[in-house]
């Protein structure tokens, strides 16, 4: 059997892509050359991590026909009316390029996916100078192909006169070194940290030592250690470009109603709790986290956790758990 990605490597680099912005807990995520908006769908999704969530997304792309199908993607749905957000989440679109003047929005990060390669190699400074010295955010991600995993895709004929790239519109595909020294030199002059990575190293029938070709595609996480203006590098031509024309505003619905008293709130939780002991003598925090109406009401885990804990009259830690369960993730109704 070939080999093939498992995950798929669009789902690889989407998750990749998503755990550099959940660790780097950024709230305003642009998408440089958002497409038909496939990462910032995939970003819609709550993290984990109640405690930062990702509030805005905006997606900037050339074609208007893309954004038409971002908009049909993203926009909120009859679920979203009905299961309500426990975070407001506004999506705003814009049309025009990369290398517009700035969007008046405020950001945290800013996502590059697999566009680098589109653009001819003469404007990658310009593009580069758009993300890192005009937007500036604390995190910055970028991928594009590694040309050298190429060797794995014999039709490609990768280091022959015959060689060819993976898709048709690519300009060009650099080598891990070719990307190295691209990141280096950008994060060296812009006031940035860089972080290389690797992506699609996940794959099943593969030939032994694939690895030492590095990952399908590449990943640069650029965080700013400088937050000084920095003008552009010698050599970097930046040609006049229309003004970003906002294309879509999606507001997703989310559950905003004021704080139940006191005692309608220890009423509600008593009675989803008293449900869960049913089938066993404890509940998790976990299992009532799960309840979307108990997440409304309390919005963080962390808020959730302290108040059980202060309402010791009615519940209390399951005592010495499991080493894979916390202690205080589990209680007991005390009754009272």
């Amino acid at each position: 059997m070939a080999p093939y990605f498992r995950p798929a490597l669009w789902e690889q680099r989407r998750i990749c892509i998503a755990r550099a912005l959940y660790e780097h807990k950024v709230g305003r995520v642009l998408e440089v050359g958002c497409g038909e908006g496939n990462i910032l769908s995939f970003l819609v999704s709550p993290a984990s991590d109640d405690e930062h969530p990702i509030t805005h997304l905006y997606g900037i792309d050339i074609s208007a026909e893309a954004l038409e199908k971002a908009h049909d993607q993203l926009k909120p749905t009859d679920h979203d009316t009905w299961s309500l957000r426990v975070d407001e989440l506004c999506i705003e679109l814009f049309h025009g390029s990369a290398m517009a003047p700035a969007a008046p929005i405020a950001i945290d990060a800013v996502v590059c996916s697999e566009v680098v390669e589109h653009v001819q190699e003469s404007k990658v400074p310009a593009l580069t100078h758009a993300v890192l010295g005009v937007y500036r955010p604390r995190l910055a991600v970028f991928t594009t192909p590694n040309a050298e995993f190429n060797v794995h895709f014999p039709a490609l004929c990768y280091g022959t006169p015959e060689a060819r790239f993976r898709d048709a519109d690519h300009k060009f595909e650099w080598t891990r070194a070719e990307f190295a020294q691209w990141a280096q030199d950008a994060a060296a002059h812009y006031g940035y940290q860089v972080e290389l990575r690797g992506i699609g190293m996940a794959m099943r029938n593969a030939a032994e030592g694939f690895e030492s070709y590095g990952g399908c595609s590449q990943m640069a996480l650029f965080t700013r250690q400088s937050e000084d203006p920095k003008e552009p590098p010698p050599g970097c031509v930046l040609e006049p470009c229309p003004e970003l024309v906002p294309y879509a505003t999606m507001k997703y619905p989310f559950y905003a109603q004021p704080p139940l008293p006191d005692k309608q709130l220890l009423e509600l939780v008593l009675g989803i709790v008293r449900f869960l002991v049913d089938a066993q003598s404890a509940f998790g925090l976990a299992d009532l986290w799960s309840v979307l109406e108990v997440r409304h009401h309390f919005k963080r885990r962390q808020a959730l956790q302290t108040w059980l804990l202060g309402n010791s009259r009615h519940f209390a830690p399951a005592g010495q758990q499991e080493q894979e369960q916390p202690p205080a993730q589990r209680y007991t109704l005390t009754g009272a």
